[in-house]
């Protein structure tokens, strides 16, 4: 039999750690399933722009206190991923690999973002990272040149941590000029080990066993070969939807598509933070969608209960 709750929450990013926040405070039974306290924000050397930290503070350390705070509201939180989230009697049914099944009338989707790659010769090679505060500490004191693939804020932040890893940095942009915030442009302009090729399509990455260069074409015609050591991706992001077997609208970029109350095209299944369609990604808009999708799920419970509909509130004991 399926352990019930009132609220079943996708994902301990900064999203879906201050939905259970919020969640618990309204009174709410919540279960938060995911594996990495803060999600995302472990990717994060230093951030910058979040509000009360005026000198940074680490992805990491951010992470692990909203998911303290979230475990000492009382919101059950057992540290694993969902399988999959179904339809199931005017609710949601989910259900973890290897046994193991939860019901809640209201769930929220705030499973984030996963990074995006690209389709070209020799990626399925060694050599590919995806965090610099994760894998840039390889490189220390080898003399590596790693490019960077993007030209966002992500992808100047990546060049920033590895700048003090690496002998030299390549940020590696097929637009015409970096997107990133000023503020960061300047910081890597100022750095004596960070360059940046502008206008440049990645046709291969050049791999024996591991990737030691990238093919480019720089405005269009000019053909070159950059040798590197280690390429971080950091070319956008993605919908992370795999645990969603219910039907919902996305965007034709596979983002959910929300109400004005964050709920999805499914009665009762809201959604918050990156995961959703919205104009803006950052962990403070992330934490904002939090909160209110924690009390658009109460007041839907709450008005079905009230209507008489087949909403099921409280854990069964």
């Amino acid at each position: 039999m399926a352990d019930r709750f009132d609220l079943m929450i996708i994902g301990t990013g900064p999203a879906g750690l201050t939905a259970a926040i919020y969640g618990r405070r309204l009174g709410m039974e919540v279960a938060v399933f995911g594996d990495t306290p803060g999600g995302n924000l472990v990717k994060i050397e230093n951030i910058l722009n979040y509000p009360g930290f005026p000198g940074g503070v680490p992805g990491a350390q951010l992470g692990a206190m909203v998911f303290a705070q979230a475990q000492a509201e009382g919101a059950f939180v057992p540290m694993r991923r969902l399988e999959k989230i179904l339809d199931r009697d005017s609710g949601f049914l989910g259900t973890l690999d290897g046994g193991g099944e939860y019901f809640a009338p209201a769930a929220i989707i705030a499973s984030g973002v996963v990074p995006r790659t690209l389709d070209i010769p020799n990626s399925d090679k060694k050599g590919l990272y995806y965090c610099s505060l994760c894998d840039g500490p390889l490189f220390r004191n080898k003399g590596a040149t790693l490019a960077v693939l993007g030209g966002g804020n992500m992808a100047v932040h990546e060049a920033l941590s590895l700048s003090a890893f690496a002998l030299r940095v390549i940020i590696v942009h097929r637009g015409t000029s970096l997107r990133a915030e000023a503020a960061l442009v300047r910081e890597a302009g100022e750095k004596g080990n960070i360059e940046v090729v502008l206008n440049a399509v990645v046709q291969e990455f050049q791999a024996t066993d591991e990737i030691n260069g990238l093919t480019v074409v720089v405005n269009g015609k000019e053909k070159r070969t950059l040798p590197v050591n280690g390429v971080f991706m950091a070319i956008g992001w993605g919908a992370d939807l795999g645990v969603i077997q219910v039907e919902v609208k996305t965007t034709p970029e596979g983002f959910l598509k929300t109400d004005a109350k964050l709920m999805t095209s499914a009665p009762g299944l809201f959604a918050a933070g990156d995961v959703r369609d919205t104009d803006t990604r950052q962990i403070v808009t992330a934490c904002a969608d939090g909160a209110r999708a924690a009390n658009f799920a109460f007041e839907y419970i709450r008005k079905n209960r009230l209507e008489g509909g087949n909403v099921r509130t409280g854990p069964e004991t």
